[in-house]
């Protein structure tokens, strides 16, 4: 199962949509998935350790994945390259 993790600020005007998107997905996908505040000592050492720079990013099997918001469609091909779909 993938282990997605998405960076986020509370001040990031974008964020809420990656955020909905990515729990749109679980709907479809299983995979293990949490939010990790950018100004957090967690959030900083991720974002120290993958060289983010901006939110939100995406980090799906400890590598960085997207910057900013993916696409539905690059979000499910990301997915589909790791796992199956639920009802597959």
């Amino acid at each position: 199962m993938p282990n997605i993790t998405l960076v986020y600020s509370k001040s990031c005007g974008a964020c809420p949509s990656a955020k909905s998107l990515w729990k749109e997905l679980r709907v479809k996908y299983s995979f293990s998935y949490r939010e990790v505040d950018i100004t957090t000592p967690d959030g900083q050492e991720l974002a120290d350790r993958h060289s983010i720079r901006a939110v939100p990013a995406t980090i799906i099997d400890g590598r960085l994945t997207f910057i900013g918001v993916p696409t539905r469609q690059a979000a499910e091909k990301a997915l589909q390259l790791k796992m199956r779909p639920r009802d597959a």
